[in-house]
Protein backbone atom coordinates (compact mmCIF):
# COMPACT_ATOMS: atom_id res chain seq x y z
CA UNK A 1 0.00 0.00 0.00
CA UNK A 2 1.12 2.98 -0.63
CA UNK A 3 1.95 5.78 2.05
CA UNK A 4 -0.21 8.09 1.37
CA UNK A 5 -3.24 5.50 0.96
CA UNK A 6 -1.71 4.63 4.47
CA UNK A 7 -2.31 7.83 5.67
CA UNK A 8 -5.72 8.17 4.25
CA UNK A 9 -6.88 5.17 6.20
CA UNK A 10 -5.48 6.87 9.65
CA UNK A 11 -6.95 9.71 8.58
CA UNK A 12 -10.50 8.73 8.01
CA UNK A 13 -10.48 5.93 10.94
CA UNK A 14 -9.22 8.98 13.26
CA UNK A 15 -9.64 12.11 12.61
CA UNK A 16 -12.43 12.17 10.40
CA UNK A 17 -10.79 13.67 6.77
CA UNK A 18 -13.61 13.66 4.89
CA UNK A 19 -12.29 13.17 1.06
CA UNK A 20 -16.05 12.10 0.09
CA UNK A 21 -16.54 16.10 0.30
CA UNK A 22 -15.84 17.89 -2.84
CA UNK A 23 -14.07 21.26 -2.58
CA UNK A 24 -12.94 24.14 -4.35
CA UNK A 25 -11.44 27.58 -4.32
CA UNK A 26 -10.32 30.27 -6.36
CA UNK A 27 -7.04 28.89 -7.88
CA UNK A 28 -5.49 32.27 -9.73
CA UNK A 29 -3.96 35.27 -7.45
CA UNK A 30 -6.05 37.92 -6.71
CA UNK A 31 -6.16 40.64 -8.90
CA UNK A 32 -7.11 41.99 -12.57
CA UNK A 33 -6.32 39.61 -14.81
CA UNK A 34 -7.57 38.12 -18.22
CA UNK A 35 -8.73 34.64 -16.86
CA UNK A 36 -9.41 33.36 -13.30
CA UNK A 37 -9.52 29.68 -12.46
CA UNK A 38 -11.93 28.05 -10.01
CA UNK A 39 -11.01 24.47 -9.50
CA UNK A 40 -13.44 21.71 -8.17
CA UNK A 41 -12.06 18.29 -6.78
CA UNK A 42 -14.15 15.53 -5.09
CA UNK A 43 -16.76 13.00 -5.58
CA UNK A 44 -19.29 15.40 -6.79
CA UNK A 45 -17.62 17.62 -9.12
CA UNK A 46 -18.90 16.48 -12.38
CA UNK A 47 -22.82 16.63 -10.79
CA UNK A 48 -21.92 20.47 -9.77
CA UNK A 49 -20.48 21.20 -13.22
CA UNK A 50 -24.13 20.08 -14.78
CA UNK A 51 -25.52 21.90 -11.95
CA UNK A 52 -23.98 25.32 -13.08
CA UNK A 53 -22.09 25.09 -16.24
CA UNK A 54 -24.46 24.95 -19.87
CA UNK A 55 -22.22 24.30 -22.70
CA UNK A 56 -23.13 26.44 -25.97
CA UNK A 57 -23.77 23.09 -27.96
CA UNK A 58 -27.38 21.91 -26.57
CA UNK A 59 -27.01 18.65 -24.91
CA UNK A 60 -23.37 18.42 -26.21
CA UNK A 61 -21.82 15.35 -23.30
CA UNK A 62 -18.38 16.61 -22.30
CA UNK A 63 -15.26 14.45 -22.81
CA UNK A 64 -12.51 14.05 -19.90
CA UNK A 65 -9.85 16.57 -20.43
CA UNK A 66 -11.36 18.71 -23.28
CA UNK A 67 -12.13 22.13 -22.35
CA UNK A 68 -15.77 23.17 -23.87
CA UNK A 69 -16.83 26.53 -24.25
CA UNK A 70 -20.26 28.16 -22.65
CA UNK A 71 -21.38 29.80 -19.41
CA UNK A 72 -22.50 29.55 -15.46
CA UNK A 73 -25.49 29.58 -14.82
CA UNK A 74 -27.15 30.19 -10.88
CA UNK A 75 -30.35 29.25 -11.70
CA UNK A 76 -31.87 31.42 -14.05
CA UNK A 77 -29.37 34.01 -13.76
CA UNK A 78 -26.10 34.24 -15.66
CA UNK A 79 -23.33 34.58 -13.98
CA UNK A 80 -20.40 34.67 -16.51
CA UNK A 81 -19.18 33.06 -20.11
CA UNK A 82 -16.65 30.83 -19.36
CA UNK A 83 -14.60 27.69 -20.91
CA UNK A 84 -14.69 24.53 -18.30
CA UNK A 85 -13.40 21.29 -18.53
CA UNK A 86 -13.97 17.85 -16.64
CA UNK A 87 -11.00 15.66 -15.58
CA UNK A 88 -11.45 12.06 -14.58
CA UNK A 89 -9.69 10.35 -11.96
CA UNK A 90 -7.57 9.09 -11.37
CA UNK A 91 -5.76 11.10 -13.99
CA UNK A 92 -5.80 13.89 -12.39
CA UNK A 93 -4.06 15.96 -10.04
CA UNK A 94 -5.35 15.22 -6.82
CA UNK A 95 -6.78 11.37 -8.28
CA UNK A 96 -10.31 12.61 -7.99
CA UNK A 97 -12.41 14.05 -10.20
CA UNK A 98 -11.74 17.60 -11.36
CA UNK A 99 -13.56 20.61 -13.08
CA UNK A 100 -11.93 23.63 -13.96
CA UNK A 101 -13.68 26.64 -14.71
CA UNK A 102 -11.76 29.41 -16.47
CA UNK A 103 -13.88 32.82 -16.50
CA UNK A 104 -13.22 36.09 -17.09
CA UNK A 105 -10.51 37.48 -14.20
CA UNK A 106 -11.46 40.25 -11.74
CA UNK A 107 -12.18 40.68 -8.40
CA UNK A 108 -15.98 40.05 -8.99
CA UNK A 109 -16.62 37.19 -11.48
CA UNK A 110 -14.45 34.71 -10.25
CA UNK A 111 -15.73 35.53 -6.34
CA UNK A 112 -19.75 34.94 -8.21
CA UNK A 113 -18.43 31.97 -10.17
CA UNK A 114 -16.83 30.21 -6.99
CA UNK A 115 -20.07 31.16 -5.03
CA UNK A 116 -22.25 29.21 -7.57
CA UNK A 117 -19.86 26.49 -7.35
CA UNK A 118 -20.50 25.96 -3.22
CA UNK A 119 -23.96 26.63 -3.51
CA UNK A 120 -24.28 23.59 -5.71
CA UNK A 121 -22.94 21.63 -3.09
CA UNK A 122 -18.95 22.18 -2.88
CA UNK A 123 -17.43 23.52 0.43
CA UNK A 124 -14.35 26.28 0.20
CA UNK A 125 -11.20 24.53 0.21
CA UNK A 126 -8.27 24.71 2.75
CA UNK A 127 -4.67 26.17 1.77
CA UNK A 128 -3.07 23.40 0.17
CA UNK A 129 -5.94 21.08 0.28
CA UNK A 130 -5.73 20.17 -3.28
CA UNK A 131 -1.88 19.33 -2.60
CA UNK A 132 -2.97 17.29 0.27
CA UNK A 133 -5.44 15.46 -1.79
CA UNK A 134 -2.41 14.52 -4.35
CA UNK A 135 -0.67 13.33 -1.57
CA UNK A 136 -3.35 11.13 0.21
CA UNK A 137 -3.92 9.31 -3.06
CA UNK A 138 -0.78 8.77 -3.60
CA UNK A 139 0.41 10.74 -6.71
CA UNK A 140 3.24 12.66 -4.92
CA UNK A 141 5.27 12.10 -1.68
CA UNK A 142 5.58 14.95 0.91
CA UNK A 143 8.81 16.05 -0.63
CA UNK A 144 7.27 16.38 -3.64
CA UNK A 145 4.31 18.32 -2.37
CA UNK A 146 6.84 20.81 -0.49
CA UNK A 147 8.67 21.41 -3.87
CA UNK A 148 5.18 22.69 -5.16
CA UNK A 149 5.11 25.57 -2.76
CA UNK A 150 8.75 26.29 -3.55
CA UNK A 151 8.40 26.25 -7.12
CA UNK A 152 5.04 29.20 -6.69
CA UNK A 153 7.41 31.06 -4.81
CA UNK A 154 10.86 30.60 -6.41
CA UNK A 155 12.67 34.10 -7.76
CA UNK A 156 14.95 32.88 -9.75
CA UNK A 157 15.58 30.48 -12.71
CA UNK A 158 18.30 28.45 -10.92
CA UNK A 159 15.42 28.08 -8.38
CA UNK A 160 12.24 27.46 -10.25
CA UNK A 161 14.54 24.58 -12.15
CA UNK A 162 15.52 23.47 -8.54
CA UNK A 163 11.87 23.14 -6.93
CA UNK A 164 11.02 21.42 -10.91
CA UNK A 165 13.52 18.49 -10.12
CA UNK A 166 12.45 18.01 -6.67
CA UNK A 167 8.80 17.58 -8.20
CA UNK A 168 9.89 15.04 -10.32
CA UNK A 169 11.57 13.08 -7.24
CA UNK A 170 14.98 14.34 -7.31
CA UNK A 171 15.10 14.23 -3.55
CA UNK A 172 12.49 11.12 -3.11
CA UNK A 173 14.64 8.91 -5.57
CA UNK A 174 18.12 9.74 -3.17
CA UNK A 175 16.26 9.11 -0.05
CA UNK A 176 14.80 5.63 -1.07
CA UNK A 177 18.14 5.27 -2.19
CA UNK A 178 19.68 5.26 1.08
CA UNK A 179 16.50 3.93 2.88
CA UNK A 180 17.67 0.67 0.79
CA UNK A 181 20.93 0.89 1.45
CA UNK A 182 19.57 0.24 5.47
CA UNK A 183 17.09 -1.68 4.97
CA UNK A 184 19.05 -4.82 3.35
CA UNK A 185 21.86 -4.05 6.36
CA UNK A 186 18.36 -4.54 8.92
CA UNK A 187 17.20 -7.11 6.86
CA UNK A 188 20.53 -9.41 7.62
CA UNK A 189 20.52 -8.35 11.37
CA UNK A 190 17.47 -9.03 11.97
CA UNK A 191 17.00 -12.30 10.17
CA UNK A 192 20.91 -13.87 12.14
CA UNK A 193 18.21 -12.41 15.55
CA UNK A 194 15.29 -14.39 14.56
CA UNK A 195 16.38 -17.79 12.51
CA UNK A 196 20.15 -18.19 14.77
CA UNK A 197 20.12 -22.00 13.31
CA UNK A 198 19.48 -21.36 9.80
CA UNK A 199 21.73 -21.86 7.28
CA UNK A 200 21.66 -18.11 6.55
CA UNK A 201 24.90 -15.95 5.36
CA UNK A 202 26.43 -14.38 8.66
CA UNK A 203 26.55 -10.43 7.77
CA UNK A 204 29.41 -9.68 10.12
CA UNK A 205 29.18 -6.87 12.55
CA UNK A 206 31.87 -5.43 10.55
CA UNK A 207 30.33 -5.46 7.31
CA UNK A 208 27.34 -4.21 8.85
CA UNK A 209 29.23 -1.26 10.56
CA UNK A 210 30.74 -0.43 7.18
CA UNK A 211 27.54 -0.22 5.26
CA UNK A 212 25.96 2.37 8.31
CA UNK A 213 29.13 4.26 7.98
CA UNK A 214 28.38 4.99 3.79
CA UNK A 215 24.98 5.91 4.38
CA UNK A 216 26.36 8.34 6.93
CA UNK A 217 28.49 9.72 4.99
CA UNK A 218 26.12 10.29 2.16
CA UNK A 219 23.57 12.49 4.50
CA UNK A 220 26.78 14.02 6.25
CA UNK A 221 27.39 15.20 2.27
CA UNK A 222 24.01 16.00 2.09
CA UNK A 223 23.91 18.37 4.85
CA UNK A 224 26.58 20.07 4.06
CA UNK A 225 25.28 20.83 0.71
CA UNK A 226 21.97 21.81 2.61
CA UNK A 227 22.43 25.33 2.72
CA UNK A 228 22.79 26.21 -1.21
CA UNK A 229 19.34 24.10 -1.28
CA UNK A 230 18.02 26.29 1.13
CA UNK A 231 19.45 29.18 0.30
CA UNK A 232 18.16 28.50 -3.54
CA UNK A 233 14.87 28.57 -1.79
CA UNK A 234 14.38 31.12 1.27
CA UNK A 235 17.11 33.82 -0.24
CA UNK A 236 20.65 35.13 1.28
CA UNK A 237 20.23 38.49 3.37
CA UNK A 238 23.14 40.67 2.15
CA UNK A 239 23.71 43.54 3.89
CA UNK A 240 26.20 46.72 2.74
CA UNK A 241 27.77 49.01 5.88
CA UNK A 242 30.38 51.06 6.46
CA UNK A 243 30.88 54.85 7.11
CA UNK A 244 29.38 57.57 5.35
CA UNK A 245 29.98 58.32 2.14
CA UNK A 246 32.39 55.03 0.71
CA UNK A 247 30.35 54.50 -1.98
CA UNK A 248 27.88 52.39 -0.50
CA UNK A 249 24.85 53.16 -2.23
CA UNK A 250 27.06 53.51 -5.63
CA UNK A 251 27.97 50.07 -5.31
CA UNK A 252 24.25 49.02 -4.82
CA UNK A 253 23.58 50.59 -7.69
CA UNK A 254 26.05 48.96 -9.68
CA UNK A 255 25.35 45.36 -8.58
CA UNK A 256 21.75 45.58 -9.45
CA UNK A 257 22.97 47.29 -12.69
CA UNK A 258 20.11 50.23 -12.51
CA UNK A 259 19.73 53.46 -10.57
CA UNK A 260 18.04 52.62 -7.38
CA UNK A 261 19.79 54.58 -4.31
CA UNK A 262 20.12 57.97 -4.37
CA UNK A 263 23.84 59.20 -4.67
CA UNK A 264 25.62 62.19 -3.49
CA UNK A 265 28.43 64.06 -2.24
CA UNK A 266 26.77 64.67 0.51
CA UNK A 267 27.77 62.42 3.82
CA UNK A 268 24.94 60.69 5.48
CA UNK A 269 22.27 60.85 2.47
CA UNK A 270 21.24 57.24 3.30
CA UNK A 271 18.85 57.80 6.47
CA UNK A 272 16.85 54.20 5.87
CA UNK A 273 17.30 50.87 5.10
CA UNK A 274 16.67 50.27 1.68
CA UNK A 275 16.09 47.07 -0.11
CA UNK A 276 16.24 45.72 -3.39
CA UNK A 277 15.78 41.83 -5.02
CA UNK A 278 19.16 40.44 -6.73
CA UNK A 279 19.53 37.68 -9.00
CA UNK A 280 22.97 36.43 -7.76
CA UNK A 281 24.45 33.53 -10.35
CA UNK A 282 20.58 32.47 -9.47
CA UNK A 283 20.25 32.32 -5.83
CA UNK A 284 17.90 35.02 -4.64
CA UNK A 285 19.12 37.47 -2.66
CA UNK A 286 17.91 40.75 -0.63
CA UNK A 287 20.31 43.40 -1.02
CA UNK A 288 19.93 46.22 1.68
CA UNK A 289 21.86 49.55 1.45
CA UNK A 290 22.28 50.81 4.97
CA UNK A 291 23.12 54.76 6.51
CA UNK A 292 26.65 55.19 6.98
CA UNK A 293 27.79 54.86 11.00
CA UNK A 294 29.36 57.19 12.57
CA UNK A 295 28.61 59.01 15.79
CA UNK A 296 25.25 61.47 14.83
CA UNK A 297 24.03 64.69 16.35
CA UNK A 298 20.99 64.03 14.00
CA UNK A 299 17.88 62.06 15.90
CA UNK A 300 17.11 61.07 11.96
CA UNK A 301 20.05 59.56 11.03
CA UNK A 302 20.64 58.31 14.72
CA UNK A 303 17.49 55.96 13.62
CA UNK A 304 19.01 54.97 10.58
CA UNK A 305 22.25 54.10 12.42
CA UNK A 306 20.63 51.90 14.48
CA UNK A 307 18.63 50.01 11.83
CA UNK A 308 21.87 49.62 9.50
CA UNK A 309 23.44 47.73 12.94
CA UNK A 310 20.59 45.41 13.11
CA UNK A 311 20.05 44.71 9.35
CA UNK A 312 23.94 44.18 9.78
CA UNK A 313 23.45 41.73 12.89
CA UNK A 314 20.47 39.90 11.04
CA UNK A 315 22.88 39.47 7.69
CA UNK A 316 24.00 35.94 6.21
CA UNK A 317 26.34 38.20 4.32
CA UNK A 318 27.84 41.84 5.27
CA UNK A 319 29.38 43.35 2.15
CA UNK A 320 32.10 46.59 3.97
CA UNK A 321 32.41 48.89 1.91
CA UNK A 322 35.21 51.19 2.52
CA UNK A 323 36.97 54.16 1.04
CA UNK A 324 40.29 53.11 -0.42
CA UNK A 325 41.23 56.94 -0.72
CA UNK A 326 41.76 57.35 3.00
CA UNK A 327 42.80 55.66 6.64
CA UNK A 328 40.46 53.36 8.22
CA UNK A 329 38.20 54.94 11.08
CA UNK A 330 37.90 53.28 14.61
CA UNK A 331 34.28 52.89 13.56
CA UNK A 332 35.29 50.30 10.48
CA UNK A 333 38.48 48.87 12.75
CA UNK A 334 35.80 47.79 14.98
CA UNK A 335 33.81 46.37 12.13
CA UNK A 336 36.18 44.38 10.33
CA UNK A 337 36.73 42.84 14.25
CA UNK A 338 33.75 42.44 15.03
CA UNK A 339 31.60 40.96 12.76
CA UNK A 340 30.80 37.54 13.03
CA UNK A 341 29.43 37.07 9.40
CA UNK A 342 30.46 36.00 6.36
CA UNK A 343 32.49 39.30 5.58
CA UNK A 344 32.93 40.47 2.34
CA UNK A 345 35.29 44.12 1.95
CA UNK A 346 35.23 46.01 -1.13
CA UNK A 347 38.14 48.38 -0.99
CA UNK A 348 36.36 51.24 -3.02
CA UNK A 349 36.99 54.99 -5.06
CA UNK A 350 40.05 52.45 -6.30
CA UNK A 351 40.48 55.63 -9.34
CA UNK A 352 41.64 57.84 -6.60
CA UNK A 353 44.73 57.96 -4.61
CA UNK A 354 45.31 54.83 -2.44
CA UNK A 355 45.81 55.29 1.11
CA UNK A 356 44.54 52.15 2.86
CA UNK A 357 45.42 48.76 0.92
CA UNK A 358 44.66 45.01 1.37
CA UNK A 359 46.93 44.71 3.88
CA UNK A 360 45.83 47.36 6.00
CA UNK A 361 42.37 46.08 5.91
CA UNK A 362 44.03 42.04 6.85
CA UNK A 363 45.52 43.59 9.28
CA UNK A 364 43.07 45.06 11.25
CA UNK A 365 40.50 41.50 10.60
CA UNK A 366 43.08 39.73 12.60
CA UNK A 367 42.63 37.06 14.16
CA UNK A 368 39.39 36.30 12.75
CA UNK A 369 40.59 35.94 9.07
CA UNK A 370 41.61 32.10 9.90
CA UNK A 371 37.85 31.80 11.55
CA UNK A 372 35.28 33.52 8.91
CA UNK A 373 35.10 33.62 5.51
CA UNK A 374 36.74 36.85 4.69
CA UNK A 375 37.75 38.47 1.47
CA UNK A 376 38.85 41.81 -0.14
CA UNK A 377 37.85 43.05 -3.52
CA UNK A 378 39.42 46.52 -5.07
CA UNK A 379 36.13 48.15 -6.46
CA UNK A 380 35.01 51.27 -8.47
CA UNK A 381 31.81 52.28 -8.59
CA UNK A 382 32.84 54.90 -11.61
CA UNK A 383 34.98 52.90 -13.62
CA UNK A 384 33.32 49.73 -12.83
CA UNK A 385 36.77 47.89 -11.40
CA UNK A 386 36.46 44.74 -9.86
CA UNK A 387 32.26 44.92 -9.87
CA UNK A 388 31.84 41.41 -11.10
CA UNK A 389 34.91 39.76 -8.88
CA UNK A 390 33.02 40.64 -5.95
CA UNK A 391 29.24 39.52 -7.34
CA UNK A 392 31.23 36.35 -7.10
CA UNK A 393 33.29 37.29 -3.98
CA UNK A 394 29.58 37.53 -2.12
CA UNK A 395 28.24 34.49 -4.24
CA UNK A 396 30.83 32.33 -2.73
CA UNK A 397 30.53 33.81 1.17
CA UNK A 398 26.61 33.10 0.96
CA UNK A 399 27.63 29.59 0.14
CA UNK A 400 30.36 28.82 2.49
CA UNK A 401 32.02 26.29 0.52
CA UNK A 402 28.31 24.27 -0.28
CA UNK A 403 27.61 22.93 -3.85
CA UNK A 404 24.25 23.96 -5.59
CA UNK A 405 24.69 21.07 -8.06
CA UNK A 406 25.18 18.40 -4.82
CA UNK A 407 22.27 20.05 -3.05
CA UNK A 408 18.56 18.09 -2.45
CA UNK A 409 17.99 18.66 1.14
CA UNK A 410 15.85 21.80 0.29
CA UNK A 411 14.57 23.29 3.87
CA UNK A 412 15.03 22.93 7.26
CA UNK A 413 12.90 19.75 8.31
CA UNK A 414 14.76 17.91 5.20
CA UNK A 415 17.49 18.44 7.15
CA UNK A 416 16.36 18.20 11.05
CA UNK A 417 15.47 14.72 9.72
CA UNK A 418 18.64 13.72 8.22
CA UNK A 419 20.54 14.85 11.40
CA UNK A 420 17.79 12.57 13.01
CA UNK A 421 19.02 9.97 10.80
CA UNK A 422 22.79 10.85 11.74
CA UNK A 423 22.41 10.26 15.25
CA UNK A 424 20.52 6.70 14.86
CA UNK A 425 23.58 5.53 12.65
CA UNK A 426 26.11 6.87 14.75
CA UNK A 427 24.27 4.89 17.70
CA UNK A 428 24.09 1.68 15.60
CA UNK A 429 27.77 1.76 14.69
CA UNK A 430 28.68 2.17 17.97
CA UNK A 431 26.38 -1.02 18.88
CA UNK A 432 27.47 -3.16 15.88
CA UNK A 433 31.33 -2.20 17.40
CA UNK A 434 30.33 -3.82 20.62
CA UNK A 435 28.61 -6.88 18.84
CA UNK A 436 24.65 -5.75 19.99
CA UNK A 437 23.32 -6.62 17.23
CA UNK A 438 19.69 -5.94 18.42
CA UNK A 439 20.19 -2.54 19.44
CA UNK A 440 21.83 -1.80 16.06
CA UNK A 441 18.75 -3.07 14.56
CA UNK A 442 16.73 -0.65 16.34
CA UNK A 443 19.12 2.48 15.75
CA UNK A 444 19.10 1.30 11.85
CA UNK A 445 15.41 1.32 11.62
CA UNK A 446 14.84 4.67 13.68
CA UNK A 447 17.47 5.89 10.94
CA UNK A 448 14.72 4.25 8.41
CA UNK A 449 12.23 6.25 9.57
CA UNK A 450 13.87 9.87 10.21
CA UNK A 451 14.50 9.53 6.60
CA UNK A 452 11.08 8.26 5.84
CA UNK A 453 10.45 11.31 7.61
CA UNK A 454 11.25 13.45 4.65
CA UNK A 455 9.13 11.40 1.81
CA UNK A 456 6.07 11.16 3.92
CA UNK A 457 6.29 7.45 4.58
CA UNK A 458 6.73 7.94 8.59
CA UNK A 459 5.76 11.93 8.80
CA UNK A 460 3.49 12.42 11.64
CA UNK A 461 0.07 13.93 10.96
CA UNK A 462 0.86 17.22 13.01
CA UNK A 463 3.61 17.61 10.55
CA UNK A 464 2.23 16.84 7.56
CA UNK A 465 -0.85 19.30 8.87
CA UNK A 466 1.11 22.30 9.59
CA UNK A 467 3.02 21.89 5.94
CA UNK A 468 0.07 21.94 4.12
CA UNK A 469 -1.25 25.35 6.06
CA UNK A 470 1.57 26.89 4.53
CA UNK A 471 -0.01 26.89 0.81
CA UNK A 472 -1.51 29.43 -1.09
CA UNK A 473 -5.58 28.92 -1.30
CA UNK A 474 -6.42 27.17 -4.26
CA UNK A 475 -3.12 24.66 -4.61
Amino acid sequence: MHFGAAFFERETGERGYKMEDTIASIATAVGLGGIAIIRVSGPRAKDILSRVFRPHRANRAMTSHRLTYGEVWEGERRVDECMAVYMKAPHTYTTEDVVEFQCHGGAVTAQEVLAAVLRAGARLAEPGEFTKRAFLGGRIDLAQAESVMDLISARTARAAHASLQQMDGYLSRRIHALQDKLLDTIAYLEATLDYPDEDIEPLTARRAAEEARAVQTALQEAVRNARAGRLLSAGVRIVLAGSPNTGKSSLLNCLLREQRAIVTDVAGTTRDVLREELDLFGLPVQLSDTAGLRSAEDAVERIGIDRAREELRRADVALLVLDSARELTPEERSLLRETSVPLVVALNKTDLNARTGVEDVRAARLPWDSCFSFAILLTSAVTGEGIEDLRRALYEAALRGASPEEAYLTNERHVQAAKDALAALESAVTALEDWTLDCAALDLRAAWDALGAITGESATEDVIDRIFEKFCLGK
